[in-house]
């Protein structure tokens, strides 16, 4: 009689044992999909624009540290003109560009590590999940990481100045990567900067192969990247 009081008691206290262990497991499952589906989402909502703002002023410093020069222009681009001033062709120094598009990543790679270890913060109230306390309260440090390799793309772009004038102006795209780390998942925020490396007015007549066409584009960007 002992005996089964005995083995009734430890089953009881096994049964007890095992709906405490089933509770805390449930909310530890209710926990993580509150925060996956409900406070993920607002937290995103919260810190993707800071996240892209971020970025290309990271982008944009980088590149601007390595554009130190004015004169740029004539260094990428040569025009060749005839005996009676018009342009014949208008072409890309490819070692100069290349030279240029390794400095910028480097530099651009760098600025975004750095971005990446001082994170981002946003407010405790974020993690509640209540919209109304989005960003309130004490500060929390999320974590970013740059992702993969950073892409560049030139562009080149005519307009017209005036007669036989024409202002040609050479931009730099910079495609990033950037990942949030959330409670539960991670966000890929993706950002693409333009910038306005150069410009200069060209006097003389540009043939419309350069005008309507990527032909100069396809020399800009024919140089290998990183």
């Amino acid at each position: 009689m002992v005996k089964y009081e005995y083995r009734k008691k430890k089953l009881s206290a096994k049964k007890k044992l095992y709906i405490v262990l089933t509770i805390i497991l449930l909310i530890i499952i209710s926990i993580f999909l509150y925060l996956h589906y409900v406070v993920n989402p607002i937290i995103i909502d919260a810190t993707e624009a800071k996240v892209r703002s971020l970025t290309q002023s990271s982008v944009e410093n980088a590149v601007y540290s390595v554009i130190q020069d004015e004169q740029i222009y004539n260094e990428l681009i040569e025009i060749i003109k005839d005996d009676n001033n018009d342009i014949q062709m208008i072409t890309a120094n490819a070692y100069k560009i290349n030279l240029l598009s390794k400095e910028i990543l480097t530099s651009a790679q760098e600025s975004l590590n750095n971005l990446g270890e001082q994170g981002i913060e946003i407010g405790i109230g974020t993690f509640t999940g209540i919209t109304l306390l989005t960003d309130r309260g004490p500060k929390v440090n999320l974590k970013l990481s740059p992702i993969g390799t950073i892409y560049t793309r030139f562009h080149s772009e005519f307009t017209s100045a005036g007669i036989n004038q024409t202002i040609h102006g050479i931009y730099l795209y910079v495609e990033t990567d950037v990942s949030i780390i959330l409670p539960t998942d991670t966000k890929i925020v993706n950002t693409t900067t333009e910038i306005l490396l150069t410009e200069s007015v060209i006097t003389g007549k540009i043939p419309d192969t350069y005008l309507n066409s990527s032909q100069l584009d396809e020399m800009l960007n024919l140089v290998p990247k990183n």
